[in-house]
């Protein structure tokens, strides 16, 4: 199965040919050579002898696969003719080329004509490629992955591209490309935590209760916290700019005091840890879930750029080791992780075999909406999702609706009489769920969905329906 890599979500189509040929040349460049990066301080280098400010990274494009077995994730190798008689198609005819070493250049791919990856081919198959690249089942953990990732990125944004995480896979990001616009740096406070799961906690007049993290227990909040501790970077302010003189606090303390300005409030005080026999970490840890989160937000806000990326591999290290189903993405927020999801990697690719350019564009924008972290992006992609199957049931345009949907159920069902009715009777309860409820905003008359976690169950129950048509459409 090829992958796709490209998000049509945002208009994009496959003869797109938006990147230049020296931006080309430059990804070429780096796949085949590796790119020079220079050090935040000098390192000793024992083939010169010599301390160096810049160093060459280079890991290979195929990652922890061989050739062969990465370029058929990418292509259908059995389908792609020999320029060789003797070979049926590419993969025999490579396959014993490999085998003999006897291509004259790395990455002689390039400039095969059958491998699409030059500038007449448009853009899609060589991001494409590129997101194969750092695929987590393609990428070493432990190689300059996130390297290359950034310096595709670096390249690609000035042609108006960027990788992005699209989804996971064991808490594992998985890149898209799609359309680059300068995005909106978080807007802190408005937008942390707390605010974007506003409405899956109750404050209530006790003990707050929130339903989306309340289950993370005590020890992994420990884990947590400890780390908060170890990332307390030092910052130093001019407290009145009258004077010269300036204090010195840290990149914890700030987020604290960030977060109860914001509360109007002390929700989180470590002042008590000075009397206690706890220490601090085991007292922050006590503390309501989402505040501590919102701590992790401002926290990350305020470290320094060297400090962000070290802060967030530990952070998601920390969650990943402790079963924790969020995540602290690249822009600093935490977000929640799919769990027990109907969307997986795998039925994401399969959108390929859509034919249908709108339908394959209204089914990545639900995707992509699901896959945001926060509850508004939810509801729209419950909306989204039900825009899928209505577009779905007039796939086939030369048949009227009823007809069309009645093809669809008939190749699902193979024939089967007791699978036609069952099958047709799901496509008419999600149709009367549609028709019901209030899955479209602008629908006043419907019954509105009170609970936030209905989204989900909804947007699943619909997707599972449409995973399944979608591998029988022709």
């Amino acid at each position: 199965m090829t992958c796709s890599c490209l998000s049509e979500a945002k208009g994009m189509t496959k003869n797109m040919n938006k990147i230049s040929e020296v931006t080309r040349q430059d990804i070429i460049d780096i796949i085949r050579e590796g790119f020079t990066v220079i050090l935040d301080e000098e390192e000793y280098d024992d083939k010169s002898d010599e301390y160096v400010t810049e160093r060459t990274i280079k890991m290979p494009y195929y990652g922890r696969l061989d050739e062969i077995d990465f370029l058929s994730r990418v292509y259908n190798l059995k389908e792609l003719p020999s320029h060789d008689s003797r070979y049926k198609n590419v993969l025999d005819d490579i396959s014993c080329h490999l085998r003999w070493d006897d291509y004259e250049e790395e990455c002689w791919f390039f400039q095969d004509e059958r491998f699409k990856l030059q500038q007449k081919d448009g853009d899609e198959p060589l991001l494409r490629f590129i997101c194969e690249m750092v695929h987590p089942a393609v990428r070493r953990e432990k190689s300059p992955w996130k390297q290359y990732l950034d310096k595709f990125n670096e390249l690609l944004r000035v042609d108006g591209y960027e990788l992005y995480p699209a989804h996971h896979i064991s808490g594992r990001d998985i890149y898209k490309a799609r359309e680059y616009s300068v995005p909106d740096k978080p807007l802190l406070p408005d937008n942390l935590f707390s605010e974007r799961y506003k409405d899956l906690i109750d404050y209530g007049h006790g003990e707050a209760v929130d339903n989306i993290s309340n289950n993370i227990d005590y020890r992994a909040k420990k884990h947590i916290c400890r780390i908060m501790q170890n990332f307390r970077e030092p910052i130093q302010y001019q407290p009145n700019r009258y004077h010269n003189w300036t204090e010195k606090t840290d990149a914890l303390d700030v987020a604290i005091n960030r977060l109860n300005e914001f509360m109007d409030t002390p929700v989180i005080d470590l002042k008590s840890a000075m009397f206690s026999l706890s220490s601090e970490e085991e007292i922050f840890a006590n503390y309501f879930t989402p505040f501590i989160f919102d701590v992790i937000e401002f926290q990350y806000d305020e470290l320094s750029e060297g400090e962000k990326c070290g802060f967030q591999e530990e952070i998601n290290a920390s969650l990943q080791k402790d079963n924790v189903s969020f995540r602290l993405i690249d822009r600093g927020l935490i977000e929640q992780l799919p769990d027990h999801e109907v969307l997986t990697s795998e039925l994401i690719s399969m959108t390929e075999q859509i034919k249908e350019p709108g339908l394959r564009e209204l089914f990545d924008i639900a995707v992509e909406k699901h896959m945001q972290p926060s509850s508004q992006s939810h509801k729209d992609a419950v909306e989204k999702i039900w825009g899928v199957l209505e577009r779905l049931k007039t796939y086939y345009t030369g048949l009227d609706k009823k007809k069309s949907v009645e093809r669809i159920i008939n190749d699902m069902a193979g024939g089967q009489e007791d699978f036609v009715k069952l099958f047709d009777t799901e496509f008419k309860a999600l149709t009367d769920i549609g028709n019901s409820f209030r899955i479209r905003h602008h629908e006043t008359d419907r019954t509105d969905i009170t609970d936030i976690r209905y989204y989900d169950y909804f947007f699943n129950r619909c997707l599972s329906l449409i995973a399944l048509a979608i591998q029988y459409l022709e």
